[in-house]
């Protein structure tokens, strides 16, 4: 039993082609938005290039948020293996009153990404992710690759201290046309910076620099990409959307929370109708 238990996880999460077919159920309704015209320009540059600059956060609630977080860093287990980092955001942080909440649900972030969808998108996850310094071969997410959680996603990333060079492990991509580049497979890839390079030949890698505060707007699952490759900790909020049919459920966070994430969500967003939110949190 244990071994045919290992092939139908294997086959679930590492052929791409039985996610694919997962979605089927969603495409009719998904395309009659397909051809919807984006309304913002960051949305034009998303869909031509995979990603775009994001809004930058402004001192008071840079200042809140490390307030916040900084001192959970304290003590957290830097393990040696498995993915190099923690999400410190947790269910007492569902609160208006919270500022990485209240960005989550701005018009500056939830605007872009549902526009980035046409309107069909699903909250996937909050996350205030810590990563500590690790030594050695990159490993999990410190690999190349995308992420396969559907087949159009939305990161917005915002870095709560400075990010100034390879040491403090930027996010690192290849934007949405040279990833066109990298060779397919029907399963899901971890690639070596070495097989990289040579699949990618004379394209451009792009890191995402910036001060504490910076903020940029990716689709991961279109753009190969690595990080968490860090000498020094590095401290980071990552808000991510999907597609109303994603091939994976929302983190546990958000799935176990929702009438407490949309109790909330009304008093950020009173502009926003029950019917957006409860299409939005899955909440039936």
């Amino acid at each position: 039993m244990s071994v045919l238990h290992n092939v139908a996880h294997f086959v679930r999460w590492r052929l791409i082609p039985v996610r694919y077919a997962g979605k089927l159920r969603g495409l009719s309704a998904r395309n009659a938005f397909a051809g919807t015209p984006p309304r913002t320009a960051a949305v034009q540059q998303i869909n031509e290039l995979g990603y775009d600059a994001g809004p930058k956060l402004s001192p008071p609630q840079l200042e809140r948020i490390t307030q916040i977080y900084r001192p959970r860093t304290v003590g957290v287990p830097q393990l040696e293996h498995g993915h190099p980092f923690v999400n410190l955001f947790g269910p007492d942080d569902i609160d208006a009153a919270n500022p990485v909440f209240d960005l989550a649900f701005s018009p500056a972030i939830l605007g872009i990404a549902d526009d980035y969808f046409a309107g069909r998108l699903i909250l996937d996850s909050i996350q205030v992710l810590y990563s500590w310094p690790t030594h050695g071969e990159p490993r999990e997410s410190q690999l190349w690759h995308k992420d396969y959680g559907d087949t159009k996603s939305f990161h917005w990333i915002a870095y709560l201290n400075d990010v100034n060079g390879p040491a403090d492990g930027p996010f690192t991509f290849v934007d949405k046309k040279d990833t066109r580049r990298i060779g397919h497979s029907p399963f899901i890839r971890r690639i070596s910076d070495q097989a990289f390079a040579k699949e990618l030949g004379d394209g451009q890698l792009r890191q995402f620099l910036g001060r504490a505060g910076d903020s940029v707007f990716v689709d991961p699952s279109t753009c190969y990409h690595n990080g968490s490759r860090c000498k020094n900790a590095r401290l980071a909020i990552f808000v991510t959307f999907n597609t109303d049919t994603p091939f994976v459920a929302p983190i546990p966070l958000i799935r176990e929370n929702r009438q407490r994430i949309f109790d909330a969500a009304k008093r950020v967003r009173p502009d926003l109708s029950d019917s957006y939110l409860r299409r939005l949190l899955q909440l039936h």
